[in-house]
């Protein structure tokens, strides 16, 4: 048996009219960005499928977390943002061998109840956990921490997103300042207006959790990769920062 964990992502508003084709496009150039951060490893599965959904199968109870985590910070289209239902559990074979575009498992079950239920929002969330591997209470407090996050987020700024989208890659807030030509004092005030400390915190800690709980069902099993994919999506975006961001 394997940790592994499924998100299934749609985007809002994916049918408004004229922002169809573009989705879609944006999505497979996403598609094969999450196949380059997993490189040769075989460690991660993604599919782009029925137009504006994604399926990620990941090793390790975090991954597919922090790439949805870090797919939502990069995010290019505003008006039509991606929201994740996310699962976790155990896999009785390797990733590699799992036909993810046929794949029936009861994770794939949970992460689309997940996902069924930010559908049904009236005011979406942008994450949202089902899983039989962690007792319902936690799943309750770690569902309401990520609600507690979206809302934080949803609040922010367009420059107090951006600051704190460029602290989870850079984490310096000089580097920020000279990537953005201002002054440190002027990116600390929004990083801090922005609610950017709890938004990040509240990731670290999650992933913390989850990396937790993989470590005490599968004590044998070395889990790196979390920190590993983590690493590598930042190096990633660090090298095409200013496309990423539009800066």
């Amino acid at each position: 048996m394997r940790p592994v964990s499924v998100f299934i992502m749609d985007v809002s508003d994916s049918s408004s009219e004229g922002n169809g084709e573009a989705l879609s496009s944006y999505l497979s150039k996403l598609e094969s960005k999450i196949k380059s951060w997993d490189g040769q490893s075989g460690l991660v599965q993604v599919r782009h499928r029925a137009g504006d959904e994604l399926i990620v199968l990941a090793e390790g109870y975090s991954t597919a977390f922090i790439i949805a985590f870090y797919i939502s910070r990069i995010w290019k289209y505003r008006l039509n943002t991606p929201y994740f239902g996310l699962s976790f559990g155990s896999l009785e074979r390797s990733i590699e061998r799992v036909d993810i575009e046929k794949w029936i498992h009861p994770l794939v079950k949970q992460a689309r109840e997940a996902n069924d239920y930010l559908k049904k929002q009236k005011d979406r969330e942008s994450f949202r956990f089902q899983s039989f591997e962690i007792e319902p209470e936690f799943l309750v407090m770690m569902n309401g921490m990520l609600g507690l996050q979206h809302v934080l987020s949803t609040h922010q700024t367009d420059i107090q997103r951006l600051v704190c989208s460029l602290y989870l890659i850079f984490g310096k807030q000089n580097a920020i300042a000279d990537l953005l030509g201002r002054s440190a004092p002027t990116v600390y005030s929004h990083f801090k207006k922005g609610h950017s400390e709890q938004i990040l915190q509240s990731f670290r800690e999650i992933v913390g959790v989850l990396n937790s709980l993989g470590a005490k069902t599968f004590p044998d099993i070395m889990l790196h990769q979390e920190n590993d994919m983590q690493t590598t999506i930042e190096n990633d975006i660090k090298g095409q920062v200013r496309d990423v961001f539009s800066l």
